[in-house]
């Protein structure tokens, strides 16, 4: 990985400074893929992310990675 796509020293994030609590149990929320689709979202489902993958590293965008550490 090149310098030029090393995430920032300082990216951006939200942590809790002191214990939060959870407002509730997690409620279920029914078919995620029908309300992306009724929200206008679209989504791009993938059986392999490496040549997507390639093609951002080597893009102008800014990108994180961090949660393909267990992709396949």
């Amino acid at each position: 990985m090149s310098r030029r796509h090393l995430p920032p020293a300082n990216p951006p994030r939200a942590e809790a400074t002191e214990p939060v609590e959870p407002l509730g149990p997690a409620e279920p929320v029914g078919d995620l893929l029908a309300l992306h689709e009724e929200a206008g979202i679209r989504l791009r489902v993938l059986a392999d992310l490496r040549p997507f993958w390639a093609a951002v590293i080597t893009s102008t965008v800014e990108f994180s990675g961090i949660r393909l550490r267990d992709a396949r």
